[in-house]
């Protein structure tokens, strides 16, 4: 699941290979992963945030966009105002595929949906 607001915070859930949420705001990204009872705390300019790569796109053809992050290039694929898929090559190249289904826009979004918390005993991580 992910959601977005127009003030650049943003939520990622997955469960997917690892099963992890992302809190996104302006400055910070918060990564809770579960499994590995971890927190990791970063910037930015570490992580890329969708939403902004959404905005940041450049259509290079008919319903499909391109953007950089860092070193990335994301390949955006969207339809109708609704993204379908981002897709990209990690810093292991390794094929990666994000699909988004189910969308929905306009959406009322609780401020409480991105108030992240660390779980008591997780360990926390600062890139």
């Amino acid at each position: 699941m992910f959601y977005a607001t127009n003030d650049k915070k943003a939520l990622w859930i997955y469960e997917k290979p690892v099963a992890k949420k992302i809190y996104f705001n302006n400055t910070h990204v918060l990564i809770i992963e579960p499994e590995l009872e971890q927190a990791i705390i970063t910037t930015l300019d570490n992580t890329p945030n969708i939403a902004q790569l959404l905005q940041d796109a450049k259509e290079i053809a008919p319903n499909k966009y391109v953007t950089k992050f860092m070193d990335t290039t994301y390949t955006i694929f969207a339809h109708k105002d609704s993204i379908d898929k981002v897709v990209y090559r990690d810093k292991l190249d390794n094929a990666v595929e994000i699909s988004f289904s189910n969308q929905t826009t306009n959406l009322f979004l609780d401020e409480e949906l991105f108030r992240a918390e660390i779980p008591r005993g997780y360990d926390v991580v600062r890139e």
